[in-house]
């Protein structure tokens, strides 16, 4: 079990909507060529924004946004998933704190268009 440090605690801020929900990222490992039927169950979930399938780690297939207000309700969402058929693993990620962000598409790629 990982242990999990509070960001605010730790002078940082937490990724979080308005309405005080966490945004959170679901890394989903599949088998059984069950990938899409796997992603529309997900999307059945009011917690569930979205869900889009994935390449680049060969162990990811699915990564679905969801919304969630505690650890109590990740934790919840996270067994459900692992107990659903055909999905090997699941880990999730959340941003804690935003690093920096653009304001605009740089020229080099507006030049490409």
């Amino acid at each position: 079990m990982t242990a999990l440090v509070d960001p605010e605690s730790q002078g940082r801020r937490r990724s979080r909507t308005k309405l005080g929900f966490r945004r959170v990222d679901l890394l989903i490992f599949t088998r059984g060529g069950a990938t899409e039927a796997i992603a529309h169950e997900l999307l059945k979930r009011d917690e569930v924004v979205s869900v889009g399938r994935s390449i680049g780690e060969h162990t990811i297939d699915l990564r679905a946004e969801i919304l969630i207000k505690d650890n109590s309700e990740l934790l919840g969402l996270l067994e459900t998933v692992k107990g659903m058929n055909n999905v090997n693993d699941v880990v999730w990620s959340e941003i804690v704190e935003v690093v920096g962000q653009k304001r605009s598409i740089p020229t080099s790629i507006i030049d490409k268009l």
